[in-house]
């Protein structure tokens, strides 16, 4: 066998067992069952059903009214700093030229997204029906990134895809 085969070979079976290494040091195990674990978290007070349910609806009625004001003001300071008005209005923009309008949606879930000093930032999901003027099929997917400090929020972001993978 050639040297260059030797190291080859040792360099893939390195490969494959820092692959396996890894893999079995993930903080996601699976269990007995067959499920992967995943850490529990309750919402805030801050946000409880009815914040969730307002969220939802500001949104749908500002985006389908294509209320730039409204939905830039959503917005917290942090999310404000970081992006320029006109910047947010040429992608809500895009976003109702190929999503059409919102006709319903429902609240699916919710994650702990990190940890940033006092605040913990969560991620809000919500299942969407879009209207028949969709150019991506006719359900989607919405997140609200909100930080919560203390019992007080503010949105960091907001970002609507389809379920479409076409």
């Amino acid at each position: 066998m050639k040297p260059i085969h030797s190291v080859i070979i040792i360099l893939l079976a390195a490969n494959l067992a820092a692959t396996i290494w890894f893999g079995t040091q993930s903080q996601n195990t699976i269990s007995a069952k067959g499920k992967a674990d995943t850490t529990v978290h309750n919402l805030p007070d801050a946000i409880s059903s009815d914040v969730r349910k307002q969220l939802l609806e500001k949104f749908t009625v500002s985006f389908n009214n294509k209320d730039f004001d409204a939905l830039y003001n959503m917005f917290g300071p942090a999310a404000k700093a970081q992006v320029t008005r006109e910047s947010m209005d040429e992608q809500f923009n895009k976003l109702i030229k190929f999503f059409g309008a919102i006709e319903d949606g429902a609240f699916t879930h919710s994650e702990l997204a990190k940890t940033q000093g006092s605040s913990k930032v969560y991620v809000l999901y919500y299942t969407v029906k879009l209207s028949k003027e969709s150019q991506f099929g006719s359900t989607g997917n919405l997140r609200v990134t909100l930080a919560v400090q203390n019992n007080d929020f503010e949105v960091y972001g907001i970002y609507l895809n389809s379920d479409s993978h076409s």
